[in-house]
């Protein structure tokens, strides 16, 4: 039996290992990590006597980014533990499906993209009235942008994926006994989250982020969902963050 398919973690929960206690913590950490970090960063800013520091610590994201994902992974860890079961697991490696998921994972971002660009376009058309979106990144210095293009990516796609798709969606599943409120739950939740990265106050702009990725959202769920694995869905969620920091960096 697969340690994170739906059979096992009905057994978990019978066995009261599996409670709403760690789905519902895990739901809304992303978010409140990346606020967090940013105020790291902030700080920073603050103490060299910047006169807008939350403003310049927004474009840090690729950097500061890895400090929510070691908060994410932490709590990850423990609740796993809880459950009996090891971290990767959520993650449904298997050696003999590593090829076909590798390019499955190049495969999924023609679609990926079709749902991302659907998306932001929508959203900036109904908040901004043009569906030229506002640009996210700005310029970093060389080795942030670099950190930002070979060493973030991989640790936020891998980490978002066992956070959303690995753990929550199926545990949702469970707890909550229906399919459809798991994938409307995690999805909406996970594009919310964008809203918070970076946290720019500007109302427009946060609304934007949160209804833009919805579309996307959603699709990476239901691929999940039919996969189970989420080699496929990390390859492609790291190769795309990793072109929007890419992108800056070679049109300055």
């Amino acid at each position: 039996m697969e340690p994170n398919s739906q059979e096992a973690l009905l057994r978990r929960h019978q066995a009261g290992t599996l409670t709403w206690r760690g789905p519902l913590l895990l739901l809304f950490a992303r978010p409140a990590f990346a606020v967090a970090a940013q105020a790291v960063f902030a700080a920073i800013f603050a103490l060299r006597g910047s006169p807008t520091p939350w403003r310049d610590s927004e474009p840090w994201l690729p950097v500061y980014g890895t400090l929510v994902d070691a908060g994410c992974l932490a709590l990850l860890w423990w609740f796993m533990r809880r459950e009996g079961s090891p971290l990767f697991s959520l993650v449904g490696f298997r050696r003999s499906h590593l090829p076909r998921d590798l390019l499955l994972g190049f495969a999924l971002i023609p679609p990926s993209l079709v749902f991302i660009l659907a998306g932001t376009s929508a959203a900036s058309w109904l908040v901004y009235g043009t569906v030229s979106p506002p640009l996210l990144f700005a310029d970093l210095p060389l080795p942030a942008a670099l950190y930002g293009v070979l060493v973030w990516p991989f640790l936020w796609g891998l980490t978002e994926q066992m956070t959303y798709n690995g753990y929550l969606v199926p545990r949702y599943q469970v707890l909550s006994r229906s399919t459809v409120a798991a994938i409307a739950i995690v999805g909406f939740v996970w594009s919310l989250q964008h809203a918070f990265m970076p946290l720019t106050f500007d109302p427009e702009f946060m609304l934007y982020r949160m209804i833009g990725p919805l579309p996307f959202s959603v699709f990476g769920i239901l691929v999940y969902l039919k996969l189970r694995r989420l080699l496929p869905l990390i390859v492609a969620h790291a190769l795309m963050d990793g072109a929007t920091v890419l992108i800056p960096l070679l049109s300055g």
